[in-house]
C-alpha cells in the first residue's frame, strides 16, 4: 500500500498553486498527512489531505499561476473575450442570430421531448429485455385469419409448464366493474393481475408486500391517486372497497398502495384484484379454453435464454395439446418484446392503443430540420457580414495570425452564441411545455438530471460548430492582397452558400405544403358526409342487470333499462329522436361475426343490435325496403336490415325478403337496405353490416365472435335546445330518479367522432407550430441574405442611384440575386412533398385531393415572405447617400 497521498490531489495542487508557494505548502500538507496516517490510518489521511488541498484553493491563485498564463485555457479565455466583444458590438446581427438559433433549439427540444417520450415507453422496467407479450394468430386459409394480442387464460400455465426458458408468466385483464354499494356506484376500469405481476414488472408498491401484494382472495390494490379519490386523507390500507363480481357485490380489502403508473407505460391501471377471482369472473370453461381470448399474457425469460428457442418449440407444444382440433401451422403463438408494443402497429393492439411510428419519426425529422435551417441562418448572416470584417482579417494576417488561429477565433464566436442560445432555448422550452401540451394534446414532461447538463452542453457545442464552421473558413480564407485592393472576398459564386439557401427554402416550402395538405385531410375527415347526422347527438351508456351473464342477457337488460330512461326523457321538448344500440358512432371495434356459408365460403361482417328508432335517430335512410317499425312483433323477432356493402358482399341482387347465405342461422328475413354509411373511421372502407333488433337468429349461425368496443347498450337522442350545457342537468335529474345507485356516463357523438382522428389532428398542430417557426427563421435567413447582397453591391447601388435608378429598379436588382434559388427550392419541394404525403395519405381509405392549388399557395407564401424582406432592404438601400456608398473601400 502506498504511503503517499492521492496522486490526483497532488496534481491538482500543482496545477493551481503558484510555483513560489508550492514547495512550502506541499511540505506542510505532507506533514499533516503523515501524522494523520499514523493516528487514524491511510483512508482518514487521504480524506484529510484532499480536504486541505481543496481548502487551499483560491480563485486569485489561479489567475496568478504562470502555468496557466501561457496555456490553452488563457488562449480560449482570450478568444471568448474577443468573441463577446464582437457580438456585443454588432447588436442587431447578434440579436437576429440569437433569436434564430433560440427558436430552432426550442423547436428541436420540444419535438425531441415528444419523440423521447414515445420511444421511452416501457423502458423503465429493469427486466424489460427479458419480458415478452404473447400473441395468437389462427390461420385456417381462405381469409380465415384471427390475429390477437389478447390470448387465452390458459396460456400462463402453458408457458410455465412447457418451456424451461421461461422464468415466470404474468397475466393481465382490464375490464369495467362497478365499484361501491348503494348510491353513487362508479364504473371503473379494473385490472385482474396474476399474483407474481409485480415481480415481473417494476411498478412500485409504496405500501404493502411487493412479493405478495394479494394476501387473500378478496385483496385489492389501488394507486396513490385513487386512494385519495376513494378515501381522501384517511389511511387506505385495510379499508374496504366493494366490487360487482358477476351477480354479487363482493367486499375487497386494500392490501397495497402502488405509485401512479408512469405515462410512458403500455400497461395502465389504478385498481387491481388477483386472478384468483378468475373462476368466479369467467367460469371454469374459459379457464381451460384454447379459443376464448380474455387476458394479455406476458412471459419473463430466464437470463441468457433465447426467445428464438421458445419459438422453435412452440408448434410442437401446441400440437401436443391441439393435434385433434387444428392442423400444424393453423394455431400460431408468438412473443413480442415489451418495448416493441407501443410503436409496432403490425401486432394488434391489446388493452393499450398503439401509436403510429411514422408520426414519431416525422416529428423528430421536422425538429431536426428546423434546427438545421437555424444553423444555416447563422452561417448566412455571418457570411453576410464578411465585408465588414475583411479589414479585421487582413490586419490579423499581417500581424502573423494563421488560418487555424482565425478559424478558432471565429468558431469561438459561434460557440459562445450557440451556448447562449442553448441556455435561452432550454429555459424557453421549459416555459412552453404546458402551452405545447395544451395546443397539441400531448403529455410531454421536462425532467432534469445532472447528466442532462453535459448533454445540453454537448448539443450546444455541436450546434456552434455546425453553424460556425463554414463561415469560419470563409472569413479566415480571405486573401490579404485582395483585402488591401478592396476586391470581392466572395470566393467565386458561393456555391455552398447558395446550396444552403436552396435547402432552407426547400424545407420551408415543404413544411408549408405539408401543413396545408394535412389540415385539408383532417378537415375532410371531420366534415365529410358520413351518411348520417350526428350534430348535437348525445350518447348515454345504459346499465344492464348486474345478474346478467351472457351477452344477450346483458344487451336485453340494458335495452329494458333504456326504455325507462327513454320514457323519462320524452317529457322534455328539447329531447328528440331517442334510440338505442349496442355500439355508437365514434367508437371502433364493433361486434364482428363470422361463419362458413353453405358454399363453404368464410364470411365476416359487423353486427349492430338496435331498437326500432335507432336509424331514425341518426337520419340514416333506407334506400330499398323499409325501416324497423316500433311495436311490430315480427321485426322484434326476426327482421334485419343490411347496408349496401353487405348486399354486395353476400351477392344479394334482390335482398328484400331474402336471407343471409348459410344454413345455421335462425329464422330471419331482410326488410331493408341502407346506403353505405361510415360507422367506423375513414381510415378503412365501409364493411358489411347487419342490423337487427333481436340478435339471437344471427348469433345461432355464427362460428366466430369478436368485439373490442363494449356491447353494453347506449341510448342516444338529439338535443335541439340552444344551450348544450343543459344536457347534463336534464340527464342528471332523470338518471338520478331511475338509477340512483349508478354513475351517469354520457358523451357527445360529434366529439367521439373527432377523437378518431386525434392523432392526425395532433400531428397537424405540431407541424403547424414547426412551420410557423420555420417561416420566422426563414425571414431571419432572408435578412441575412439581403445583408450579404446589399453589402457586396453597395457601390453598384450607389452608382445606379447617381444614374437615376428608382426603388423599383433597386428592388429588381436585389431580387435577381436570389429569386432563382427560391424558385429551384419550390420546384424541388413539390416531388418531395408528393412522395412523403402520399405515404401518409395511404393510411386513409377516404382522402382528400391534393391539387395544384396547395403548392401554388405554398410557393406564393414563400415568395411573399421573400418580397417583404426585399422591400424592407430596398427601402433601406434607397435611403443611403450615394456619396457614402461610393466611399466604401
Amino acid at each position: 500500500m502506498s504511503s503517499n497521498p492521492p496522486r490526483w490531489a497532488d496534481r491538482f495542487l500543482e496545477w493551481y498553486c503558484h510555483p513560489d508557494l508550492l514547495e512550502d505548502l506541499q511540505g506542510d500538507l505532507y506533514e499533516v498527512y503523515q501524522k494523520r496516517r499514523t493516528e487514524n490510518g491511510k483512508r482518514a489521511a487521504d480524506l484529510t489531505y484532499v480536504w486541505l488541498v481543496i481548502r487551499s484553493l483560491r480563485i486569485s491563485a489561479i489567475g496568478k499561476s504562470k502555468r496557466l498564463k501561457n496555456s490553452i485555457f488563457m488562449m480560449t479565455a482570450n478568444n471568448f473575450k474577443i468573441a463577446f466583444r464582437v457580438l456585443a458590438r454588432d447588436k442587431v446581427n447578434t440579436a437576429i442570430n440569437l433569436v434564430g438559433l433560440t427558436i430552432g433549439i426550442a423547436c428541436f427540444l420540444l419535438m425531441g421531448l415528444y419523440v423521447k417520450q414515445e420511444l421511452s415507453f416501457d423502458q423503465f422496467h429493469s427486466k424489460k429485455d427479458r419480458i415478452y407479450r404473447s400473441w395468437l394468430k389462427e390461420d385456417y386459409g381462405e381469409g380465415k385469419i384471427f390475429f390477437n394480442s389478447i390470448t387465452p387464460l390458459r396460456f400462463r400455465d402453458l408457458f410455465e409448464q412447457n418451456f424451461p426458458e421461461v422464468e415466470s408468466a404474468a397475466q393481465l385483464v382490464i375490464e369495467n366493474h362497478l365499484v361501491g354499494r348503494g348510491e353513487g356506484r362508479l364504473d371503473e376500469r379494473i385490472a385482474v393481475l396474476s399474483p407474481n405481476f409485480f415481480q415481473v414488472f417494476d411498478f412500485e408498491i409504496m405500501k404493502g408486500n411487493k412479493e405478495a401484494p394479494f394476501p387473500g382472495l378478496r385483496s385489492i390494490i389501488v394507486s396513490e391517486s385513487y386512494a385519495r379519490k376513494y378515501f381522501g386523507d384517511e389511511e387506505a390500507m385495510g379499508k374496504t372497497m366493494s366490487l360487482q363480481i358477476g351477480e354479487s357485490i363482493e367486499d375487497f380489502t386494500v392490501s397495497a398502495i402502488m405509485a401512479d403508473i408512469p405515462h410512458e407505460s403500455s400497461i395502465q391501471f389504478d385498481i387491481a384484484i388477483s386472478t384468483e377471482n378468475n373462476r368466479q369472473l369467467y367460469g371454469q370453461g374459459s379457464m381451460n379454453a384454447w379459443f376464448s381470448i380474455i387476458p394479455e399474457n406476458y412471459v419473463l425469460l430466464k437470463e441468457g435464454a433465447s426467445v428464438e428457442s421458445v419459438d422453435a418449440k412452440m408448434q410442437d407444444v401446441v400440437m401436443g395439446y391441439l393435434s385433434e382440433e387444428v392442423e400444424r401451422g393453423q394455431y400460431n403463438i408468438g412473443l413480442q418484446p415489451l418495448t416493441d408494443i407501443h410503436l409496432n402497429p403490425d401486432v394488434p393492439a391489446g388493452y393499450a392503443p398503439v401509436s403510429n411510428p411514422q408520426y414519431v419519426y416525422i416529428l423528430g425529422a421536422i425538429g431536426l430540420l428546423v434546427l438545421i435551417i437555424a444553423c444555416i441562418n447563422y452561417a448566412t448572416l455571418s457570411i453576410g457580414q464578411s465585408l465588414r470584417r475583411a479589414r479585421e482579417v487582413g490586419m490579423r494576417k499581417v500581424l502573423g495570425a494563421g488560418q487555424s488561429t482565425l478559424v478558432v477565433q471565429y468558431l469561438s464566436e459561434s460557440l459562445l452564441l450557440a451556448l447562449i442560445a442553448m441556455t435561452v432555448g432550454t429555459v424557453l422550452t421549459i416555459l412552453l411545455v404546458p402551452t405545447f401540451n395544451a395546443l397539441t394534446g400531448t403529455q410531454i414532461f421536462f425532467t432534469f438530471k445532472w447528466w442532462h447538463l453535459l448533454a445540453y452542453l454537448g448539443v450546444g457545442l455541436a450546434i456552434g460548430v455546425a453553424a460556425g464552421i463554414y463561415p469560419a473558413f470563409v472569413l479566415s480564407g480571405f486573401r490579404i492582397v485582395s483585402i488591401l485592393r478592396g476586391g470581392s472576398q466572395g470566393g467565386g459564386r458561393h456555391v455552398a452558400r447558395k446550396g444552403m439557401l436552396v435547402f432552407q427554402f426547400l424545407v420551408t416550402v415543404f413544411l408549408i405544403s405539408t401543413t396545408l395538405i394535412m389540415r385539408k385531410q383532417v378537415s375532410f375527415m371531420q366534415e365529410k358526409d358520413l351518411g348520417f347526422t350526428y350534430k348535437s347527438v348525445v350518447s348515454v351508456r345504459l346499465q344492464p342487470d348486474p345478474a346478467a351473464q351472457r351477452l344477450t342477457q346483458v344487451i336485453a337488460s340494458g335495452m329494458e333499462n333504456g326504455k325507462l330512461l327513454k320514457a323519462a326523457l320524452q317529457k322534455h321538448p328539447d329531447v328528440t329522436d331517442i334510440g338505442m344500440a349496442t355500439h355508437m358512432f365514434g367508437s371502433n371495434g364493433w361486434t364482428q361475426l363470422a361463419y362458413t356459408d353453405d358454399k363453404n365460403v368464410f364470411r365476416r361482417f359487423a353486427f349492430l343490435n338496435v331498437d326500432a328508432n335507432y336509424l331514425k335517430s341518426f337520419g340514416i335512410k333506407v334506400k330499398e325496403g323499409r325501416d324497423f317499425e316500433e311495436g311490430n312483433g315480427l321485426d322484434e323477432r326476426q327482421s334485419i336490415i343490411i347496408n349496401q356493402a353487405a348486399a354486395d358482399y353476400f351477392g344479394l341482387e334482390n335482398p328484400i325478403g331474402d336471407k343471409l347465405p348459410g344454413k345455421e342461422f335462425g329464422e330471419h328475413r331482410i326488410i331493408g337496405v341502407t346506403d353505405n354509411f361510415n360507422f367506423t373511421s375513414l381510415h378503412s372502407q365501409v364493411e358489411p353490416l347487419v342490423i337487427a333488433e333481436n340478435a339471437m337468429p344471427i348469433l345461432q349461425g355464427i362460428s366466430d365472435f369478436n368485439v373490442e368496443d363494449s356491447p353494453v347498450p347506449k341510448l342516444v337522442f338529439t338535443y335541439t335546445g340552444s344551450n348544450l350545457a343543459e344536457v347534463q342537468d336534464i340527464l342528471g335529474k332523470e338518471w338520478e330518479a331511475i338509477f340512483p345507485n349508478e354513475a351517469l356516463d354520457f358523451s357527445f357523438v360529434d366529439e367521439k367522432i373527432q377523437q378518431q382522428y386525434e392523432n392526425e389532428a395532433r400531428l397537424n398542430k405540431l407541424i403547424t407550430v414547426a412551420t410557423i417557426l420555420s417561416i420566422v427563421i426563414a425571414i431571419l435567413g432572408l435578412l441575412g441574405l439581403m445583408v450579404l447582397v446589399v453589402n457586396s453591391r453597395i457601390k453598384e447601388i450607389g452608382i445606379r442611384k447617381v444614374m437615376g435608378a428608382t426603388p423599383i429598379t433597386i428592388f429588381a436588382l436585389l431580387s435577381k440575386s436570389f429569386i432563382s434559388q427560391l424558385l429551384v427550392a419550390i420546384v424541388l419541394s413539390v416531388p418531395l412533398t408528393l412522395w412523403l404525403i402520399s405515404k401518409w395519405l395511404a393510411n386513409f381509405a377516404y382522402r382528400t385531393e391534393i391539387g395544384v392549388g396547395l403548392f401554388v399557395v405554398s410557393g406564393m407564401t414563400a415568395l411573399l415572405v421573400a418580397a417583404l424582406v426585399i422591400v424592407y432592404h430596398t427601402l433601406r438601400a434607397s435611403r443611403i447617400n450615394p456619396v457614402e456608398s461610393l466611399r466604401v473601400e
